[in-house]
């Protein structure tokens, strides 16, 4: 399995994003998300009490997805039909309250537990949403779409939640690229995000 997800990376142009392997911080994490503040044409945000606001394709290099990645899935697939497509990789007739265990494929299962532990962190990712049906599709497709303003729109909204926040290695990763951790003092978590999250999706099988 580890050799197939290499090469559905590689073909959708996420190969240098999908190994998270960074340390995550929960000051940095705070400090990141409090501030994030995503446009049309940018992402804003505060590290190390440094502003910075980036375009939304630089950004989406900076967590490691392929230059060549289209930022606007929606344009990239616009022969997706939500409804069809449940259909085919779930055999259920109706889309409703969609979730993991009802899809057949096991590498597309195991995939979507991978997006919604790794990318759209919550407690609950055996639930299978609309954003996430939309990048399965493209990855059956091989289109080479980055999932940055998916991913946005959902980190915004984690400050609101309540429990643990998952994003933290993914935070770490940007400050890292920014050149922000040369000589910073920074409290990491103790247990690697790599093995955490072989561990989560393990135990949440369906």
């Amino acid at each position: 399995m580890t050799t197939e997800f290499e090469l559905i990376f590689k073909t959708v142009g996420w190969e240098d994003a999908w190994e998270i392997d960074e340390p995550g911080c929960k000051l940095l994490t705070t400090e990141f998300l409090c501030t994030l503040q995503p446009t049309d044409s940018e992402v804003s945000f505060r590290l190390f009490r440094k502003e910075f606001s980036i375009p939304w394709k630089n950004f989406s290099e900076l967590l490691g997805f392929h230059s060549q990645c289209i930022i606007d899935v929606d344009s990239a697939i616009q022969d997706f039909d939500r409804n069809k497509f449940w259909r085919e990789i779930s055999k259920e007739i109706v889309c409703y309250r969609p979730r993991t265990n009802e899809i057949h494929h096991p590498t597309l299962r195991f995939m979507h537990k991978w997006l919604g532990f790794s990318l759209f962190p919550r407690s609950d990712f055996c639930i299978v949403r609309n954003d996430e049906l939309k990048l399965l599709y493209a990855m059956i497709k091989r289109k080479k779409v980055s999932p940055i303003k998916f991913m946005m729109n959902h980190w915004t909204e984690i400050p609101g939640l309540k429990g643990d926040v998952g994003c933290t290695s993914l935070v770490t990763r940007i400050a890292k690229n920014l050149g922000l951790l040369e000589d910073a003092s920074v409290t990491y978590i103790d247990i690697p995000h790599g093995l955490l999250i072989m561990i989560t999706l393990i135990m949440h099988i369906c």
